[in-house]
């Protein structure tokens, strides 16, 4: 798995080979993540979160710890967002991480989590990926599923907690000038004995948008 440290000297490979970018043109692009963050009736909080400017460029945040008591516990949380706008074509890109990752005490754990979202556009069309998503030492509900990257929006029911969608995805766009991705790695959703949503948690989320 690349560290947030090899993905970023490949964001600054890109951009440097880029003599041509001009930014600020009339394309417009957009880039957000965050590395963790919790809802519920008592507490929202947001750990390591980064959002691309209008201008394009790179931007990142970090966290060594987050800790919200019996919800969520994890480290080296990290994101980072670019982007670049040249003549005819722009990108934005994001990326979210974190480590030793424990939510609801242990339901759902991970030993590493990474949400990539990737939008394009150029004269040709659109398009995004959620290439490079994965998770590794995942266990949920005491299943050890090990390093995978599950299928996108796969559900999974967590007894007396609610349920998790691994690798949420969503799209959005035309496909010709216009493309979007979301991704949430790990959402927990959190429900009442009547089945009512009382919360959420959220682990690797990243969001790519572009347009022309």
């Amino acid at each position: 798995m690349k560290t947030h440290w090899q993905i970023a000297l490949g964001v600054i490979g890109v951009l440097v080979l880029s003599p041509g970018r001009l930014v600020g043109q009339t394309q417009a692009l957009a880039a957000a993540g965050f590395a963790a963050s919790v809802q519920t009736a008592l507490t929202s909080q947001q750990f390591a979160a980064a959002s691309l400017p209008d201008t394009g460029g790179c931007t990142n945040a970090d966290a060594d710890q987050a800790s919200v008591l019996g919800t969520l516990s994890a480290s080296g949380l990290t994101s980072m967002t670019s982007g670049m706008a040249d003549i005819g074509d722009n990108s934005a890109q994001t990326t979210a991480e974190a480590a030793d990752v424990s939510i609801m005490n242990g339901v759902v754990r991970a030993k590493q989590v990474l949400a990539v979202a990737s939008s394009w556009v150029t004269e040709q069309g659109a398009s995004s990926s959620a290439t490079g998503s994965q998770l590794a030492g995942l266990v949920v509900a005491g299943v050890s599923l090990g390093d995978v990257t599950p299928a996108p929006n796969t559900r999974m029911n967590l007894p007396g907690v609610g349920y998790v969608v691994l690798n949420e995805q969503t799209r959005s766009g035309d496909g010709a000038t216009v493309s979007g991705m979301a991704v949430n790695m790990i959402h927990v959703v959190l429900l009442n004995f009547l089945g009512i949503k009382t919360g959420e948690v959220i682990v690797g989320s990243a969001s790519s948008h572009v347009s022309r």
